[in-house]
């Protein structure tokens, strides 16, 4: 039998897992505890724009750099197999404003010509002068625009199930609108987010529950869902086309992809003129997570 203090203590654990999973109002988290659980050795902090900035530089010092940008609900954990994977590429990863450790901006703002300017002054700071830029989803939307943008520091793009205009799922928009933009704000229990997740893998049976966990705490950073909010809300685009990508772009795309769909990537594929297009069977909306291996082999042969 457990003592009466361990008892107790299991209790309350079982009761705070059941209601992160159902509870339908989630507190905000702060920072400062999630940095507990998803920092490690590579982990670094630098301020940028407005943004204290949670980033991770990994990989031979003298290797070429591989810029990589998540997606919206997501982490630059989202690149953990690419990073294993790797061992002749420089990764240099970070979490974008409003999302994962880095969290809100002081300025509040959270556009794509937003994040355009702030990738600049980023790379300024850390001292990156040319890269190879990799961007999932938002990131990718981010991706492409950066590359028109400042060609001299885009050598190569590699665009993942990438977003033109569309930066959430299709069938959450409706809880933007005002006066239901409360829902998203604080009814978000895990089991949502799982349910969210299921939608963007081709083989739900590779979302394990470690990754919902981190999926759902980050979400719950402080400020986090505010800014989510905010971006869906003003997505408005930033003035550039794909047609003006100038650098050699690999278009990745999992062909299960249920939010943007492969016609999209062979869209892109079509407008920039040095693209070529690797798709992905059975693989969802987030194919570097879902599909590491694959995805990170043709990865190092583009950037080879």
């Amino acid at each position: 039998m457990y003592p009466p203090l361990q008892f107790s203590t299991a209790v309350a654990g079982i009761a705070r897992e059941k209601y992160a999973e159902w509870g339908m109002i989630q507190p905000d988290v702060p920072g400062s505890y999630l940095e507990q659980r998803y920092t490690d050795e590579a982990s670094a902090f630098v301020d940028v724009d407005g943004a204290r900035v949670h980033y991770r530089d990994e990989g031979p010092r003298d290797a070429p750099v591989l810029l990589a940008l998540h997606g919206v609900y997501s982490s630059l954990h989202t690149w953990n197999g690419w990073v294993d994977a790797f061992e002749d590429v420089r990764v240099v990863r970070l979490d974008l404003p409003g999302f994962g450790l880095t969290g809100p901006n002081e300025n509040g703002e959270y556009s794509l010509s937003y994040y355009v300017g702030f990738l600049d002054a980023f790379c300024e700071t850390i001292g990156l002068d040319e890269v190879a830029l990799a961007g999932n989803s938002l990131g990718g939307a981010i991706g492409w625009r950066f590359a028109v943008n400042h060609p001299e520091r885009v050598r190569k793009l590699l665009l993942l199930d990438a977003g033109r205009q569309q930066l959430v799922p299709p069938e959450t928009e409706w809880l933007l609108s005002p006066g239901f933009d409360v829902v998203p704000r604080y009814c978000t229990p895990r089991a949502s987010t799982r349910a969210i997740l299921r939608d963007a893998y081709g083989d739900t049976d590779k979302l394990t529950g470690d990754i919902v966990r981190r999926y759902h705490d980050l979400l719950l950073r402080t400020g986090n869902r505010r800014a989510v909010i905010k971006l869906a809300q003003n997505a408005t685009p930033a003035p550039f086309e794909p047609t003006a990508v100038s650098c050699p772009t690999l278009v990745q795309w999992g062909e299960e992809d249920d939010w943007l769909p492969l016609s999209l990537g062979k869209q892109f594929v079509d407008e920039i003129p040095d693209a070529t297009l690797q798709t992905y069977a059975g693989v969802g909306h987030v194919p570097m997570e879902e599909a590491p291996d694959a995805t990170s082999r043709d990865a190092a042969a583009f950037l080879d």
